[in-house]
């Protein structure tokens, strides 16, 4: 606990869990990293992937973020999973269901054959099963590429998972309260309109599981 992660705001949904902070991190795509350039803060979404006991970076060497990063910059990393809507019998009350991340630190620039081990995993990440058929990358594409580590020794997470808190006077009000929960799913196969006909789905696209 540091100064930066500890909760004020609803400090009773806070948690130390390392369980849930891995299921936090395991289940992202995206990450929104914020930073600050000349006193203007930005907040940029990035495609991430768990790496050690890090968080693994993927963006462009030609992008400010990257580049303020890489060169020492502070960052703040956020993560947050929307797990249902909380439907209370007031708008004040309703709510949401939700597990989210906030990480403090400096990232470091991922290189060399490290660089290509980091990309086959962030890879396999976002897309399980499917290194083994893809191409190498090529020097261009590597050269055009930056991944950075950012470290997730300073992280702060909130889990907001309880029923309605309704006002003792509204319990006897005839609307409905409870709690509706969202889930993410893979959708069908869309084939590429330039893809050959006689190509078929992979078969590790069915063992996908969101979340």
């Amino acid at each position: 606990m540091t100064a930066l992660t500890k909760i004020r705001r609803a400090p009773h949904k806070a948690s130390s869990d390392e369980g849930v902070i891995r299921r936090i991190i395991e289940a992202a795509k995206v990450a929104h990293v914020a930073i600050c350039v000349d006193g203007q803060p930005f907040s940029i979404p990035v495609a991430c992937a768990p790496h050690n006991e890090s968080l693994l970076l993927h963006g462009s060497t030609a992008s400010r973020l990257f580049k303020a990063l890489a060169s020492g910059a502070k960052g703040c990393l956020t993560i947050t999973h929307v797990d249902a809507l909380v439907l209370a019998r007031s708008s004040f009350h309703s709510s949401i269901h939700y597990r989210s991340l906030m990480a403090f630190g400096v990232a470091r620039e991922i290189a060399g054959d490290e660089k290509i081990f980091a990309l086959n995993s962030l890879t396999e990440h976002l897309f399980p099963g499917r290194i083994s058929e893809l191409r190498n990358s090529t020097a261009q594409e590597l050269a055009a590429t930056t991944i950075l580590s950012f470290p997730l020794d300073q992280v702060s997470v909130k889990v907001s998972d309880g029923e309605p808190d309704d006002d003792k006077a509204d319990l006897e009000s005839d609307i409905w309260a409870g709690v509706v929960p969202i889930h993410s799913t893979y959708g069908v196969a869309i084939p590429a309109s330039n893809l050959r006909s006689e190509i078929p789905v992979p078969d590790y696209i069915a063992t996908w599981v969101a979340g």
